[in-house]
């Protein structure tokens, strides 16, 4: 496993991320996800699922440790997956952004900075960004109803394992480019790139799963979550699949656990 905080930026880069929508300021601890925070009709059930890790560590309390407890766990999932596979180790690099402030990449807006919305990887630095507040907000439900897909009733996004969801999804981005589907001239659609993450997420939960590792309520945080995103306009080069879609590819690597399952959706 290599992951260190941080990679030098390189000059040009690609940006893959999942759809966003600015939310509201929200606490970054952990144990914020109080009933009265849930949207109408939202499970009991809160960020109390999943343990990275090993059993026996402390559970983390702030986002900024749940996002790196989690990304530790995906690595280690791929990090075996690569092995088994005679492959090198996955390497990956990851920034969460604190409330309030910007990260400099080259994935960035037009002023070279991401900030509160950033859900993404960056290919050309090989590198993780996320908001800790757009995971708060994420965990607690200030989003729920404010992406494309769950604005038109599809999903929902509140609990630990959606934002779960989110890191594999993006970490999903980083295996794409090691197995070099992401590169320039040889990339397929996005809407192909964005379901096999998906897909890819879902082997991930699926080894949690038969690691005895997920509560009842964690599997539906992740197909909520994965519906919400979806978007509606396939005619944009940059969609990323319907909501139906999205849910069917995480669904596809959960219930195959097994990656070479998600080669349907890129070759």
């Amino acid at each position: 496993m290599h992951l260190p905080r941080r990679s030098r930026l390189l000059a040009a880069a690609t940006l893959l991320a999942l759809p966003l929508a600015v939310a509201a300021v929200a606490t970054q601890k952990l144990d914020s996800a109080k009933a009265d925070a849930r949207p109408s009709g939202a499970s009991a059930h809160t960020a109390q699922g999943l343990i990275p890790g090993s059993q026996d560590g402390a559970r983390p309390e702030t986002m900024e440790q749940f996002l790196t407890s989690v990304t530790e766990d995906v690595d280690s999932y791929w990090t075996k997956v690569f092995e088994d596979s005679g492959l090198p180790e996955p390497k990956v690099s990851y920034e969460w952004i604190p409330a309030g402030q910007t990260a400099a990449s080259a994935c960035g807006d037009e002023s070279g900075t991401m900030g509160d919305e950033a859900a993404a990887y960056c290919p050309g630095e090989d590198t993780l960004y996320i908001s800790q507040k757009f995971a708060t907000d994420i965990y607690n439900g200030t989003l729920d109803r404010a992406l494309p897909g769950s604005s038109q009733g599809y999903g929902k996004t509140v609990g630990d394992f959606a934002v779960a969801y989110i890191v594999a999804h993006e970490y999903a981005h980083q295996v794409q480019g090691e197995l070099g589907l992401l590169e320039d001239g040889q990339r397929p659609a996005t809407v192909d790139i964005e379901l096999q993450a998906d897909c890819y997420a879902g082997t991930w939960a699926k080894s949690a799963y038969e690691e005895n590792r997920l509560e009842d309520g964690d599997v539906q945080e992740a197909l909520d979550a994965a519906l919400a995103v979806g978007d509606f306009d396939a005619s944009n080069p940059s969609h990323h699949g319907t909501p139906e879609q999205r849910k069917d590819a995480w669904n596809s690597g959960f219930q195959s656990g097994d990656p070479s399952a998600c080669g349907q959706y890129v070759a």
